[in-house]
């Protein structure tokens, strides 16, 4: 694969830029074409695809845009979000989704952290470029430093709650009571579904699908075999791609397949124990290999014939875009040395469009809105 650099600074401002300055085209693999529709950002997190010219994307450092045929615009009636800042920001703007039905119901869903920074979930109808009616119908009393939303059905979605860091002498994950490290499953309201389980040490269903997660920043509900996956941050390596299952503890902080920052063990459990009482990964990656996947999709009827069937995710530490095939337990480049990719999401066309964030591949680019087409010879 030839490797080609971003074309442009991206120094001037987003909305400074006129649609043609906007639009630049590249190439990072022999059959794939870039086209940067939008750029000037700093850490783009999630985006929602109404149709093929029209999306919704968070900033995390606090915006939502609205795309729709080469102009942005920043959606107003929005509220107040925080990040914390360790070695990078986390926090913020995060999660988008549409409601299966937007077209007749105009329903959006965000994750984000508030002026409190507890994550919170918030839907509105939007109505050009502002959000109306907007309401809260999750509030959590802890920080989240990823989360994802997707859809089970026109009633039920699934909420990411990550948590990241190392190991703390509190059960945090394990703790069926504390939201952190879990994934949740609630109705379009927000209210808890009757036939959510019932978690050790609870009477009734929580809002709490599954548990023991670390930072699952990437999910994906497959509507055609109704199966829910995420990807799941280890700390220096353990990276994981799970197969979801009600009431599941998926083990963090008890067994990792990565180690500590300092190079110690995260705990002294071995791989037989951990499957005796936890859910083992579909797959993992050792500490050799920090992938840190960031998103999540499932590629289906796209135009990319050769990733039919297979896992797209980024790979933030190696900045790329990277294709992980179940049937052959390969990871394949696809775009290397593209820069922090935060989320995938597919087109209507079969086409895909990527959010990468700023300062990647290098300091001088600014994060983007990228949209990736079929090269043709």
């Amino acid at each position: 694969m030839s490797i080609f650099k971003t074309i442009g600074s991206g120094l001037v401002a987003l909305l400074l830029c006129s649609c043609d300055d906007a639009f630049h085209e590249q190439e990072s693999n022999l059959l794939v074409k870039q086209q940067v529709l939008a750029k000037g950002f700093e850490v783009p997190f999630g985006i929602a695809v109404i149709d093929e010219n029209e999306y919704l994307f968070t900033e995390r450092m606090g915006a939502l845009y609205y795309y729709l045929n080469g102009a942005v615009n920043q959606v107003t009636g929005m509220p107040e979000s925080r990040t914390f800042k360790a070695d990078r920001h986390y926090g913020g703007m995060m999660g988008i989704s549409l409601h299966p039905q937007f077209r007749s119901n105009q329903l959006v869903y965000l994750a984000y952290v508030d002026q409190s920074y507890h994550l919170v979930v918030a839907r509105f109808r939007l109505e050009e470029n502002s959000a109306q009616d907007l309401e809260i119908i999750f509030n959590s009393n802890q920080f989240s430093i990823g989360s994802r939303i997707a859809w089970q059905d026109d009633q039920h979605f699934f909420l990411t709650f990550g948590v990241g860091g190392t190991p703390k002498p509190e059960p945090g994950p394990q703790d069926v009571f504390d939201p952190r490290g879990k994934i949740f499953r609630l109705m379009a309201d927000g209210s808890i579904p009757r036939d959510n389980p019932v978690l050790p040490g609870m009477s009734e269903p929580s809002g709490v699908w599954s548990y023991g997660h670390r930072d699952p920043q990437g999910l994906y509900y497959d509507t055609d075999d109704s199966i829910l996956y995420a990807s799941e941050h280890g700390p220096m390596g353990g990276d994981e791609l799970n197969i979801i299952d009600k009431g599941g503890n998926y083990g963090w902080p008890l067994f990792s397949y990565g180690l500590n920052y300092d190079n110690t063990p995260v705990s002294d459990m071995t791989e037989t124990e951990a499957a005796k009482q936890t859910l083992l990964p579909m797959k993992y990656w050792r500490p050799d290999y920090r992938l840190a996947p960031s998103c999540l999709i499932k590629l289906k009827n796209s135009n990319f014939d050769q990733w039919n069937g297979t896992f797209l995710m980024g790979a933030l530490v190696y900045q790329q875009l990277v294709s992980y095939h179940p049937d052959t337990d390969e990871l394949e480049v696809i775009l290397p040395k593209v820069g922090r990719v935060r989320d995938v999401a597919q087109l209507p066309s079969g086409n895909l469009v990527i959010l990468i964030e700023q300062s990647s591949p290098g300091w001088l680019d600014k994060g983007r809105l990228v949209k990736l087409t079929l090269n043709q010879p």
